[in-house]
């Protein structure tokens, strides 16, 4: 980025007069140019009237179409930084594995701050990451919740299947119980009939 020499003409303006001039050389939106916001398009017509209403000294032309140059690179430089930022961001929250429904509701709320800026402040691709990044934070939450609710569905199987596995055995085991007793030839009706009871738990 090009350095601000301190004998600059915006040197004497802080730093929100400047962006404030910078932002006015934008096209008006709908709704702002209905409530009469200035756009600062031409030198002549628009600039110096403009910087006398408020009371600021106005630069020669070539020095103003300077400073919307440097303005124009802080601008772009602010854009790439935001990129980098964002994208690390959601590159750290892979990284650290958060949990992606806390991840989702994070990225989202980030998408909905930087929506919410004005428009000449907003920086449409951070929206689009932070955005993105929700959405694919979503993605695996919800497969996540599918493999937990397949993993438990797959539990109930097997302890359904286990505990009928179990009764099988059990009924088997009493069958053979019952088969020996019929077989016992050392046992009297009586013996077998109440042996028999027995095995089933009957009294």
């Amino acid at each position: 980025m090009t350095k601000t020499r301190r004998d600059a003409w915006e040197a004497a303006l802080s730093d929100e007069v400047q962006r404030q001039l910078y932002r006015l050389t934008r096209k008006p939106t709908d709704e702002e140019a209905r409530e009469g916001r200035p756009w600062l398009r031409d030198f002549e017509r628009d600039v110096l009237p403009y910087l006398s209403l408020q009371g600021i000294v106005a630069p020669s032309q070539a020095t103003w179409y300077r400073f919307l140059g440097r303005m124009r690179e802080a601008d772009a430089a602010q854009t790439v930084i935001g990129l980098e930022t964002s994208k690390r961001i959601a590159q750290g929250m892979v990284a650290a594995n958060i949990d992606p429904s806390l991840a989702s509701a994070m990225m989202t709320t980030l998408a909905v701050d930087e929506a919410a800026k004005p428009s000449d402040e907003r920086n449409e691709k951070v929206m689009q990451i932070f955005a993105s990044a929700a959405a694919m934070f979503a993605s695996s939450a919800q497969r996540s919740e599918e493999l937990k609710l397949k993993a438990a569905r797959q539990k109930t199987a097997d302890e359904q299947l286990r505990l009928a596995r179990e009764k099988f055995e059990a009924a088997e085991k009493r069958l053979n119980a019952v088969q020996g007793a019929v077989d016992a030839p050392q046992l009297t009706d009586a013996e077998r009939v109440a042996k028999i009871k027995s095995i089933f738990g009957m009294k």
